[in-house]
């Protein structure tokens, strides 16, 4: 009765499983797990069957239960919100393989490669080809439609990390700016996605759509001119072979 209470079933004991809805067989489950009292708790995607509301209640619920029984709990889920909100570290898969083992603030800042950073971020992560060029004694970061130049303190890592002049740009929407003062990297508007708090455009630039978040009132339309400005405290460099890093040690 003490795990009942705990995951608030305890109305439910004397009901049958097809009088419980898909929240609640989810909580008897789940109960059915801790009254053993596991030193682990293995949880293979337990919400994927819920809708969309009832999925955001029971990841709040699952994760004030696991913080107040203290039990180490494996959760494998696809769904790159409740890894990122649910866990203290998470481990990226790809083909079997693991790409990282980080605490979801390294995973979202600091991807180790190019799949974690288009993997982890809605919207995902915008990716440039670009090539690495010296001039006067400067990096710059240039293809036929942009070209950037790189701050002193990235410089140093790419110089170490980097075998090739091909490189990755990776920036995420929410680190670009837009402006009609015609001071960045000139595109078109292709598309105005409107999400309440904020705005989501999407650019043209040259074969690429950028995706760009910005606070709204956005008043340019669809094939009006903007100007885009990168944070570049907050930009992604990868090899484009092997597509690692060029920013991590």
């Amino acid at each position: 009765f003490e795990v009942a209470r705990l995951v608030q079933i305890e109305e439910l004991l004397n009901r049958k499983p097809g009088q419980l809805s898909g929240g609640q067989q989810q909580r008897v489950a789940l109960s059915r797990a801790l009254v053993k009292e596991p030193d682990i708790l293995l949880l293979d995607e337990p919400l994927s069957n819920l809708d969309a509301r009832l999925r955001i209640e029971m990841r709040s619920e699952l994760k004030k239960l696991q913080r107040r029984l203290s039990i180490t709990t494996i959760f494998v889920t696809h769904d790159q919100i409740e890894a990122m909100t649910m866990a203290d570290r998470v481990a990226i898969m790809n083909l079997g393989h693991l790409q990282q083992f980080s605490s979801p603030d390294e995973l979202y800042n600091y991807p180790k490669n190019l799949f974690v950073a288009g993997f982890i971020g809605s919207p995902p992560t915008n990716f440039i080809d670009v090539s690495l060029e010296r001039s006067n004694g400067k990096f710059i970061l240039r293809n036929e439609n942009l070209e950037l130049k790189l701050p002193r303190e990235i410089v140093s890592k790419v110089e170490s990390n980097s075998t090739s002049s091909e490189i990755v740009l990776g920036i995420r929407p929410e680190h670009i700016t837009l402006n009609q003062e015609k001071e960045g990297i000139k595109t078109e508007v292709y598309v105005i996605e409107p999400l309440g708090r904020e705005i989501l455009v999407s650019v043209k630039l040259g074969d690429y759509i950028v995706k760009v978040l910005t606070p709204p009132p956005f008043k340019v339309g669809m094939g009006e001119k903007v100007w885009l400005g990168f944070n570049l405290d907050k930009i992604m460099l990868f090899d484009k072979k092997s597509e690692k890093s060029l920013l991590l040690s």
